[in-house]
């Protein structure tokens, strides 16, 4: 008969090769032999949590540490399953017995950082990382962690810091070297610190090639432009990036995890960008085929049988501007003729959320997992679906390449053509297209004759901040640019300095970007092209909902950014009565302000180009009564913006009419 200890290291054995089940029955014997035998009573627990069954595991545990209460490790141990069966707070108490236990013991602390960040507690992780680090500071997981939280937080340079420090240790660390330099390119990137990106992509190149982060590095862009010498500079780096890439051998398992990033920001260039979408689909479809996978039923002819099935799709129905645009078509979509489905993520269930989930027949969360969201949405064998945006979001953007529907398209959530093959129609308006718009897709364009958009009728509060509120004297004249950083166009900066000029009274405001180093970078540039009259331009922090209409409210004159306009932000203005002077860009991206004056019949503030939007800015600031004319114009025609009486039956028809003829 083998000895206790001969079957305890029989069972380690077992147990460190994953052979569970041979584990198992060595501990239970070892635990008849001797019943207190806490070590056995531990890894028995472990056992049968890495066996999926965590609630004996539990009782087997907590028998181990009644015997040994100061081992630290069984108080961890008994923390991680408690956490994975989502009982947070004895989780945290065991993490802290085992810290009470052990007070340089790393892993107690490493724990229950991991729980406070589960439990929606960065603070408090942070802090407990900061522990840890006090007692190794060599933790490198522990350094990526915290500026993972960083990250999230917006605390981009706090986050590089750790990321660096991480990436410093030890430069040879393989993999967990390579996941600090990638966290710490992926921040750089988000700051739009582009070249900065592009050199920490290439130091994990140095050391693991990896076709995900050759192609992040290649689709790495600025946020914010010098010049347009500067724009196409980037573009033909993008463009060679591509090149390069479609030439080389690649190959991803799932794109959205290995890219993890879309191409939003070429949008923000003011150029026509189907070939430069078009290739860069080329380039994921080469390095993962199994993106272009096909739903069965579209394998076969389509034949109408009853309602048509049509699923809505978008990771941003909710609170947001993708939610407040496809609200209506929603709700009001004929149910006698639409089976609704709507595709989304899990999120807090907002009025908009709930009003947009209720009025689905069926309501689907995808998963993180691309190919699982594939075979989700394939099991509804629908007619139609419809992207309300594809660029904005990782998951949707990689889940488009797939056919899973007989008929797919997308709007202007991202106004920006996909370069999709599988998404055949992009639905637009003939309000806001120019001439010969269908070059710039690559997606057959439909255009509706309303702006594509049921868009109910903005909430105004009934208290609104005054201007004084914000800052703003009453003397001034306060011109306001709305728009994010992201959408500030070097062409932007003559418009600034020329109003500021020629009107000694005037103020203008913009609004803080999403990432205030954006703002920064902004604020740059203009110190050196109007550096003149900068100083008269006033960074207002990010506001409430609520308090970013009252924004609008307080404003004299509305600057729309000339070659990407206002959607929701014009909305709200033309709901206030507020005039917006605007560039009739010559893509939609910067038409839609526009669009919306020609559906109310008003064209006085669309201008022509920057030298003609300048002089319609001027007027409405320096002569009131025009400008409480242009007011009095807006609030008598803008009933049309919100309560088309066309646009949901124009929608319905074109779902009817694209479909394939069965």
């Amino acid at each position: 008969m083998a000895s206790l200890e001969e079957l305890f290291a029989a069972a380690q054995a077992h147990h460190q090769a994953r052979r569970f089940s041979e584990a198992e029955t060595n501990y239970i014997e070892i635990l008849r032999r001797d019943p207190q035998h806490s070590d056995a009573l531990n890894l028995l627990g472990t056992t049968l949590a890495q066996s999926h069954r965590p609630e004996q595991a539990v009782e087997f545990i907590r028998r181990a540490i009644q015997l040994q209460p100061s081992q630290v490790h069984y108080h961890v141990n008994l923390g991680v399953i408690l956490q994975d069966l989502g009982r947070y707070d004895e989780a945290k108490a065991s993490y802290e017995r085992a810290i009470k236990a052990d007070k340089l013991f790393p892993e107690s602390y490493y724990n229950l950082a991991k729980l406070f960040k589960q439990m929606e507690l960065p603070e408090a992780a942070l802090l407990t990382y900061e522990q840890l680090l006090s007692i190794d500071p060599k933790r490198t997981d522990a350094l990526v962690n915290m500026g993972n939280i960083l990250f999230d937080n917006g605390q981009l340079d706090q986050a590089i810091k750790c990321f660096r420090t991480a990436a410093d240790i030890n430069p040879k660390a393989g993999r967990k070297n390579n996941r600090a330099l990638i966290n710490l390119a992926n921040t750089y990137r988000r700051q739009g610190e582009d070249e900065k990106a592009i050199a920490a992509y290439d130091q994990v190149l140095g050391t693991r090639f990896h076709d995900g982060v050759r192609i992040k590095q290649a689709t790495t862009l600025p946020v914010v432009y010098r010049d347009a010498a500067h724009i196409e500079d980037v573009r033909e780096r993008f463009t060679d990036g591509l090149d390069q890439l479609l030439h080389d051998d690649l190959a991803l398992v799932d794109p959205a995890l290995e890219i993890s990033t879309t191409n939003f920001f070429l949008a923000y260039q003011a150029m026509p960008n189907r070939d430069l979408q078009i290739k860069l689909a080329k380039v994921i479809l080469k390095s993962c085929p199994a993106l272009a996978y096909t739903a069965p039923h579209c394998d076969q002819p389509f034949a109408k049988k009853g309602k048509i099935k049509i699923g809505f799709l978008s990771a941003y129905f909710r609170r947001h501007s993708i939610g407040r645009l496809m609200q209506g078509l929603i709700a009001e979509i004929s149910k006698d003729e639409f089976e609704v489905v709507v595709i989304t993520q899990r999120s807090t269930r907002d009025p908009i959320a709930r009003d947009i989930q209720g009025n689905a027949d069926k309501v689907i969360f995808l998963p993180n997992d691309t190919f699982e969201a594939q075979q989700l949405v394939a099991a509804e064998e629908l007619d139609i679906l419809f992207y309300a945006d594809l660029g904005m979001d990782v998951r949707t953007y990689f889940l488009a390449f797939a056919r899973l529907a007989h008929m797919q398209c997308v709007t202007w959530g991202h106004p920006d053509t996909t370069g999709i093959p599988n998404i055949d129609y992009f639905v637009s308006s003939e309000l806001i297209e120019p001439d010969g718009a269908e070059d710039h897709y690559s997606e057959k364009l439909y255009q509706l004759k309303s702006l594509p958009t049921r868009y109910y009728p903005v909430e105004l509060p009934d208290d609104l901040k005054s201007r004084e509120d914000f800052g703003f004297a009453d003397d001034v004249t306060l011109y306001l640019c709305p728009q994010s950083a992201i959408k500030h166009h070097p062409d932007l900066d003559l418009i600034f300095g020329e109003i500021l000029r020629r009107d000694d009274k005037a103020v203008i405001a913009v609004v803080e970007g999403a990432v205030s180093e954006w703002t920064e970078q902004v604020r740059a540039r203009w110190r050196e092209t109007i550096a003149d009259v900068e100083a008269r331009i006033s960074v207002v922090p990010r506001q409430s909902a609520e308090d970013f209409i009252a924004l609008q409210n307080a404003a004299d004159v509305i600057l729309d950014t000339p070659h990407f306009s206002g959607g929701n932000t014009s909305f709200e203005a033309f709901a206030l009565a507020k005039p917006v002077v605007t560039h009739d860009g010559a893509l939609m991206r910067g038409r839609v302000t526009a669009g919306m004056y020609r559906a109310m019949g008003i064209t006085d503030c669309m201008a022509e180009n920057i030298e003609d939007y300048i002089e319609i800015a001027l007027k409405l600031g320096l002569d009131e009564r025009y400008r409480i004319e242009i007011s009095e114009r807006l609030r008598n025609s803008n009933e049309i913006l919100f309560n088309d009486p066309n646009v949901v039956a124009e929608f319905e028809n074109f779902f009817k009419s694209a479909l394939p003829k069965g």
